[in-house]
């Protein structure tokens, strides 16, 4: 177990550019020795959406264990945007890993890890040639019984009553969606409204009722647009989405988690034939060895525009695939890729397989904590 004093880095988050993407503080626990208090504390200090805090890995190839505080200080089971800011910094600079002289890229094409989560266990993936991080997110997708009015969303954003195209969506409800317990956001269409989306200011998101057994939940809202997709032949479709997340009086530049939740949404026709039963996958006490190492297999960050077919050709997943963009408004640009692949169930439902969420990340200073008196 490493000891000494401990670090920790600054980057941005789903952008290359630094000062773009969504910020975030990694810092580095040596020994275990933060307590939950004081891991509280630091996350406030920083101030950013939220502070990750790596554990030292029990073994060589081990998994390690993270924790995710939020700038109030509340600890969360999963956000997508610590989870990406980690494994880069793991495989650029703990674990970094230069493939071999005219090697070609080949087997180096992926590196994998696995990151416990108070949402279970995530495998992690990196693409040392196109700098790209992913991790295959833990899912218990919930669409709860409650839809939010246009009355509600006022009362938070009243000013979007002057826009023009506000009577367009005036009547409109709007689903509340978890994307995995603890992390809950309403999903506001402004597509037929889209000066709306220009329109917003910072405030909490709107009040929304949550189903029992999911109510001990962060509470956020995600705006968003959809553009024209974009066809290429022999590859998916790629829908482009322009959004924002605003809760807690604060807008967060880039949400991996309300990404993905919307990405299930919408992959799903609104979760319409759905299966109840199966659209679970990685949460919370899903530690099977042999349920991960499926999962490990399944995701594919080497080639994730191409539908994939498993062995045998017996089973195919229908690939949705989502670029989706934030933070523009605030002038810090956050690209977040999600994918999304479907499995025809026997009864015409369909489940949840797999999602992805993919990104890249730059850092930009460095330190370390002043030991604690």
């Amino acid at each position: 177990m490493a000891s000494g004093p401990h670090t920790f880095v600054i980057c941005t988050v789903f952008s290359p550019e630094r000062f773009k993407g969504n910020p975030l503080a990694i810092v580095s626990v040596r020994g275990n020795a933060l307590t939950q208090q004081r891991k509280s504390l630091i996350a406030r200090e920083f101030g950013y959406s939220e502070t990750v805090f790596l554990h030292d890995a029990p073994g060589p190839g081990l998994p390690r264990r993270i924790d995710i505080f939020t700038e109030q200080g509340a600890e969360i089971p999963f956000a997508g945007h610590p989870v990406i800011g980690v494994t880069h910094y793991i495989f650029t600079r703990c674990e970094r890993f230069v493939p071999p002289p005219n090697s070609g890229r080949g087997e180096y094409e992926r590196q994998q890890a696995v990151l416990m989560t108070k949402a279970g266990p995530v495998p992690v993936f990196y693409n040392p040639f196109r700098m790209v991080a992913a991790c295959a997110v833990p899912h218990n997708v919930h669409l709860h019984e409650t839809r939010v009015t246009m009355d509600k969303v006022l009362n938070r954003q009243p000013q979007i009553q002057i826009v023009p195209t506000y009577d367009k969506i005036k009547d409109k409800t709007f689903p509340v969606v978890s994307g995995v317990k603890g992390m809950t956001f309403v999903l506001i269409d402004l597509t037929d409204a889209p000066e709306i989306l220009g329109s917003l200011q910072a405030s909490e998101a709107p009040d929304y009722e949550l189903d029992a057994d999911w109510r001990l939940s962060f509470q956020g809202a995600l705006y968003y647009t959809r553009q024209d997709s974009m066809h290429q032949e022999g590859e998916p479709t790629i829908h482009p989405i322009q959004a924002r997340m605003i809760s807690q009086g604060v807008e967060d530049p880039g949400t991996g988690s309300a990404c993905c939740a919307l990405a299930c949404y919408l992959a799903t026709d609104e979760m319409k034939n759905l299966s109840a039963t199966a659209t679970k996958g990685g949460e919370k006490g899903a530690t099977d060895e042999d349920d991960l190492a499926k999962k490990t297999e399944e995701v594919k960050l080497e080639d994730t525009n191409k539908p994939e077919t498993k062995e045998g050709g017996k089973e195919k997943f229908e690939r949705h695939v989502y670029a989706i963009q934030q933070g523009v408004e605030m002038g810090r640009l956050c690209t977040i890729a999600v994918e999304v692949d479907l499995r025809a169930e026997k009864d015409g439902s369909k489940s949840i397989a797999n999602v992805t969420l993919s990104g890249r990340a730059n850092f930009f200073a460095r330190g370390e904590l002043e030991p604690h008196p």
